[in-house]
């Protein structure tokens, strides 16, 4: 019973710690393409993006309003185009905040013997 609870506390910890929201637009496959080819490439409109991409347009489109949703790019129109870049900084936070995290779970529960 008592492990049961550990247990519970521990995932309960695990869902107020971590972003999994965030996690999970991040890691679909064609999400990650577009932020390494902003994060190579600069700013770039979405015509220049979706060049790039065997996806159709509106399909790329709707990949970068989501990443735009999280913050993951930027974007800013110019006369009639809209550009997006990568916030590189937003990421690496992300990651080194999700370290930190991992660490305080892992000492808050330390391994048995």
């Amino acid at each position: 019973m008592k492990d049961k609870k550990k247990i519970e506390a521990c995932n309960a910890k695990i869902k107020d710690s971590f972003d999994f929201d965030f996690y999970k637009t991040l890691f679909d496959p064609v999400r990650v393409e577009i932020l390494v080819y902003l994060a190579s490439h600069g700013k770039q409109s979405i015509k220049e993006i979706a060049e790039n991409f065997s996806q159709d347009r509106s399909v790329i489109s709707r990949h970068l309003d989501l990443l735009y949703r999280y913050k993951m790019v930027h974007k800013t129109k110019e006369s009639r185009h809209i550009y997006y870049e990568v916030d590189k900084a937003l990421i690496v936070e992300k990651f080194e905040g999700t370290t930190k995290k991992l660490k305080e779970l892992i000492a808050a529960y330390p391994k048995k013997k």
